[in-house]
Parts: C-alpha cells; structure tokens; sequence
C-alpha cells in the first residue's frame, strides 16, 4: 500500500541489466543515481520505458534534495528525454507529460511547459492544473488567465490556483471576480483555506477597506476564521487599508493567536500613531520578534517621542534578540532629533561590531545623526569610508554641507 508523501512505486513488471538498476535507484528513492544513469543507458541505445521516467519526475518532484542541485538533476532528466529522440512522444503519455510541466515551471521555464502542453493531444483536468500552479508560482497572471478560460472542466484546485496566479501577477481584481464565479457558478466545489488565502492576497494588493470587510463576513459565515492563519492574512490586509479599529476588534474575536498576529496588530496601531494601544499589546505579547521592537521604536520617532525610543532600544538590548538595521536607523534618528552625540557615537560603535556600518540606510542615518550634532568632521569620515554611495547617500550628504552652509564644499 503506498505511504502518503513518498513518491509511487514504478511499475511492477521485471527490469534487468542498466534498466533494472534504474527500476532499484528510483524504487530506493535515490533520484540522484537514478539521473546518473540516464547517459549510460544513452550510450548502449536504450529508452527508459515512459513509466520510468514517470516515476522518476514524481520522485524529483516530491524530493527535489537541496536547491541547489534540483536544477541540474531536472535538467538532466529533460536533456535525456530530449537526446534519447523521446520528446516528441512524451505529449501522447499524460501521466509523464503532466510531471515535465511541472519540472519546467520549477526551472523557470515557462514557455517550454507551453510548447509541451499545447503538443498534448489529450490533456487532462490534472495538466491544466499543473500549467496554472506553475503560472502561480512565477507570478504570470495573463498565460494563466488563457489557460483558466480554456479548461473544460474545472474542480476547486483550479480556481484556487488561478486566483493566486492573478494575485501575484498584478491582476487581483481578476482573482475577486475568479472567486465571485466560483460563489456563483460553481457553489458545490466548496472552498478550502488555498481559497481564501488567494483571495486575501489580492484584497491586500488592492487595498479595500469594504472589500476585506465582505469577505471578513464570508469567513465568518463558512468557519473558516478560526483558522490562525486566515485571521492572520485578514488582519494584514485592514492594516495595510490603515482599518486599525477594524484589526483591533478581530485581533480580540481570535481565540487563537501567534507572534505574527501579535506583531501585525502592535505594527498597525504603532502605525497609525497610536502608540499607547501599541505599548499595551507590545507588553502583553507573549514571545516579540525584532519586527515589533522595530514598529514600535519607529512610531515613537515619528511621533516626537525619541527619549521613548532609545528606552526602548535599552530593553531590546537586554532581550535575547539582535537588532537588526532598521532597529539602528530608528535610534539614529531618536538621537538626531534630541541632538544626542554621545548615545549616537555609542550605537556607532555597536554598528562597527555587528557590521551594519557598510549599509547605505545605516550611513545615511548616521550622516544625518553627526550633521544634526555639529560634528560635520565625523559626517564627512562615514561618507567616505562608505564603499557603495548611491544617490540617496550623496543626497544625504549634500544635504548635511547645505545645513552647515558649507556653500564650497556641495560645489
């Protein structure tokens, strides 16, 4: 009986000599030694039997090792069929067909998954789908669109892979009226959680206050907002629609919740300048990621509460949890504003320890830090040891000269 997961047994019928040891490579499992037989069987005149091969695809597709020789293991795979004169036959085998299109996407290869599956005289429900994940995965949203229109018949994979294509690819309108369809036409395929995490993705792209709304209702109404998951997709969503009151109240209606909700509802009210609702639930966060730290640091800044932020700063440095670049930029800030050289020079010299001092936001801050503390000669020496200088840093550098007047020098 086969073991969910692992790849399916080839066919049972006896293989002996260089074909045999194929059959034992791919039965094992090891796809690798199975590939490095492919040119020995080249070189003796013999095909690898298509249900081989088909094997072979699924097991590469279901273990396909490190990503770094995934690549060169498919290609292998897809230059053997090509050389052993076997590419124009695969079309008339669905079943190996529909894992070389999927191996194609996986290498970035789109358009010869196109040329295949147009080749096919008979493709199945299953290739149609397998072309629309792999448009998905690449973000194409138009060929998917094409594919999508012309399948005869669809199940919910198919809908739930086209509107994630359409998210992704810049056409999330097309996934709302994807789901719409699905609603209307199609009723008794159900949804699934894929369903409305594609369609969250294109309401965030969108950013629609009474859209995320309607399908806050729809969730509700189908169950599926218990899912931690799901609640925590909808709760980005009304923050990027800057909906805080709405994401405060679905924050509190979840039973469930994780360091990403936790941090996405501290980052929204942090955000939208609410920074005692975000000090609250900052304290009460069970386990905090630098993410949070950081809103909430940068919120005070904005705010005009620097002397808030570097306390702020002070607790981090005590927690278990390195800051990372944005976390400096934010107190470089702080101390800019209250014109602080000394607690400016003390992370300085953190920024040379952990090896942030070469990022071209942590320069600009500092520069921006020094200027606004009178110590142009200190502005001037990261300037120069600064190694890759993009318009925004000369920017930032032009910027401190004119402030200090130093009319000569920006000439």
């Amino acid at each position: 009986m086969p073991v969910p997961g692992e790849p399916p047994p080839p066919p049972s019928r006896p293989y002996s000599g260089l074909l045999g040891a194929l059959h034992h490579c791919i039965s094992g499992g090891d796809a690798s030694a199975a590939i490095s037989l492919l040119p020995t069987l080249a070189r003796a005149g013999l095909r690898a039997p298509f249900p081989l091969l088909s094997s072979l695809a699924r097991l590469l597709l279901l273990r396909p090792g490190t990503p770094s020789s995934f690549p060169s293991l498919a290609g292998r795979l897809l230059l053997y069929v090509r050389l052993a004169g076997l590419k124009r036959l695969v079309p008339c085998s669905t079943q190996l067909a529909d894992s070389l299109l999927s191996l194609s996407f996986l290498l970035g290869r789109p358009r010869d998954a196109r040329r295949l599956f147009a080749k096919m005289p008979h493709p199945s429900m299953h290739s149609y789908n397998a072309m629309l994940t792999g448009y998905a995965r690449l973000a194409l949203a138009a060929p998917a669109a094409e594919v999508f229109a012309t399948m005869p018949h669809r199940d919910l994979l198919s809908y739930n892979t086209a509107m994630l294509a359409f998210a992704h690819g810049g056409k999330a309108q097309g996934a709302v009226v994807t789901y719409s369809e699905l609603r209307n036409k199609s009723p008794s395929l159900g949804y699934s959680y894929h369903t409305f995490l594609a369609l969250l993705v294109s309401c965030a792209e969108l950013m629609d206050a009474e859209l995320a709304r309607q399908f806050h209702a729809h969730l509700v109404v189908l169950g599926f907002l218990s899912d931690v998951n799901i609640g925590s997709s909808l709760l980005d969503v009304y923050r990027k629609c800057d909906c805080v009151d709405d994401a405060g109240r679905l924050f509190d209606e979840m039973a469930i919740k994780d360091m990403q909700m936790w941090t996405t509802v501290v980052c929204a009210y942090a955000e939208d300048g609410q920074l005692d609702a975000a000090r609250r639930l900052f304290d009460q966060m069970p386990e905090r990621n630098v993410v949070s730290w950081n809103a909430l640091t940068e919120g005070y800044v904005h705010q005009r509460k620097p002397l808030e932020a570097l306390s702020l700063f002070r607790l981090l440095k005590m927690e278990d949890l390195g800051p990372d670049q944005f976390t400096f930029a934010s107190c470089l800030n702080a101390c800019a504003a209250i014109c602080s050289l000394k607690h400016g020079q003390q992370i300085h010299g953190m920024l040379l320890r952990t090896g942030f001092d070469q990022s071209v936001m942590i320069s600009s801050s500092l520069i921006d830090m020094y200027s606004k503390c009178d110590y142009m000669a200190a502005a001037k020496q990261v300037f120069s040891l600064t190694e890759r200088k993009g318009a925004a840093l000369w920017n930032g550098m032009l910027s401190a000269l004119c402030h200090h007047r130093n009319a000569q020098e920006v000439i």
